[in-house]
């Protein structure tokens, strides 16, 4: 008698605590899951749409091989527009299609188009690229600006420059790039000053292949005397 007692009363507690709460359990278990599926679902798409970015991104890639450094040919760069824009569209954020912006600026810049190499590279800027990506975007639309001439667009091409934090294993362009801009804007000790650390660059590289290359002699010497 006394156990069924407990039983009735452990009922009604779960009743009463149902009635309170069970709401709200059930509307959290269906946000929860909802979360959890639905993040599944979002990541698959996130895949699915890298694997779509890839496949045209190597279309794109099939377009620059053959026509690196060289105009394309309408066809060539009406596919090369199309492909572009499909993954701007598509797939803004993923590094194929920041790539091809890259490939589609030089290729403008090539044809003379300098206006379509300025806006393909100011598109890539505003995806808040990886930082290399960023370098280079930025350190490429200062020399679009550069060549476009104008006051306001070295003072653009500078400002480009200034906005870079950390340069990392860009130095030597980066000094290269602001020395150009500062000499267009007249700034001479500062422009000898930027191309002199592009230099120091250059001779610390060169150095240090030079110390490589007489270790490799030197192993290949050591080994026809073992020999």
């Amino acid at each position: 008698m006394e156990s069924v007692r407990t039983e009735e009363g452990e009922l009604r507690a779960i009743k009463t605590f149902w009635n309170s709460y069970g709401f709200a359990i059930v509307l959290g278990l269906i946000l929860t899951l909802g979360s959890v599926y639905g993040y599944k679902a979002w990541h698959k798409h996130k895949q699915e749409q890298e694997q779509a970015a890839s496949s045209l991104y190597n279309e794109v890639l099939d377009i620059v091989l053959i026509g690196d450094g060289h105009v394309l040919t309408d066809e060539q760069k009406a596919t090369l527009n199309h492909l572009s824009a499909a993954l701007q569209e598509n797939a803004a954020g993923s590094i194929y299609t920041q790539f091809t912006a890259l490939f589609k600026a030089r290729s403008a810049v090539v044809e003379g188009d300098l206006t379509t190499a300025a806006n393909e590279l100011k598109w890539l800027l505003l995806q808040k690229p990886e930082r290399e990506i960023e370098i280079v975007a930025r350190l490429r639309l200062a020399q679009v600006l550069l060549a476009q001439e104008g006051k306001v667009n070295q003072i653009e091409a500078l400002e480009l420059l200034n906005q870079i934090s950390q340069v990392g294993a860009f130095q030597g362009s980066y000094g290269e790039v602001r020395g150009d801009v500062l000499l267009a804007l007249g700034r001479r000790d500062d422009a000898r000053e930027a191309y002199q650390k592009a230099v120091d660059v250059a001779d610390a590289i060169d150095s240090q292949r030079s110390l490589i290359k007489m270790r490799l002699d030197d192993l290949a010497e050591r080994k026809e005397v073992i020999q």
